[in-house]
């Protein structure tokens, strides 16, 4: 049996080809340094493209400055006063300042006096064909500026309960135009409307009452 020398090589059999792998690697890694990256070059547009879009930019500029006063509000100036002058004929006019005495009565009113002016009977005095409405309206006026308490004869009944004032509730064109509204058109009263210079004449005159009317008080001051 013979003896073969020793030799420490023997013992790795894939040293040789694991440096063979590793030069592979290393040459693989070099040559992907040396490759540049894909770039693509943004090629210019078709040349009409862009004449066309300055030719557009060109007539609309054209258009806007020829139509629409040049771009600024110059144009406009006539229109705008001619619509403030409108507003404020609107808000001086008569119908727009003056409130409709129909919703105050429905606001204030009805619920007593119920929606048709009947009232309640022996508890609320109707309103419609009662003197109280139909007669001296200056006598309205103050009652329903300064309230009304104790008994009071209405259409050959007698009713006794409060009426609150409503002077601090109410200014003259509410006034004005509730009563309006209660002597011309609620249910079959026909009185003559009162204006607006009445109302504020009775407001100051009765200015100084706190107590509200009593029929009696009514009788001696409006006979």
């Amino acid at each position: 049996m013979s003896e073969q020398p020793f030799n420490g090589n023997a013992n790795k059999p894939g040293e040789a080809q694991q440096k063979n792998e590793v030069s592979n690697l290393a040459l693989h890694d070099k040559e992907m340094r040396d490759i540049a990256e894909p770039y693509e070059f943004p090629g210019a547009g078709p040349k009409w493209f862009y004449l066309f879009v300055v030719v557009s930019l060109v007539i609309a500029a054209f258009y806007l400055g020829r139509h629409m006063g040049k771009l600024d509000a110059s144009a406009h100036i006539g229109f705008l006063e001619k619509g403030a002058q409108t507003v404020a004929a609107e808000a001086s006019s008569p119908a727009a300042a003056a409130p409709a005495g129909d919703t105050i009565f429905t606001g204030k009113c009805a619920s007593c006096h119920q929606a048709t002016g009947q009232g309640v009977p022996g508890v609320f005095p109707p309103l419609v064909k009662s003197e109280y409405v139909l007669g001296n309206p200056d006598r309205l006026i103050s009652i329903i500026l300064r309230g009304l308490s104790g008994p009071v004869e209405v259409e050959g009944a007698t009713y006794n309960g409060v009426m609150p004032a409503w002077a601090g509730q109410m200014n003259d064109q509410e006034v004005l135009a509730v009563i309006n509204y209660i002597r011309t058109r609620l249910g079959e009263n026909k009185a003559e409307e009162i204006k607006l210079e009445d109302v504020s004449r009775v407001r100051k005159e009765t200015d100084g009452r706190a107590e509200p009317w009593t029929a009696e008080a009514l009788k001696a001051e409006y006979s």
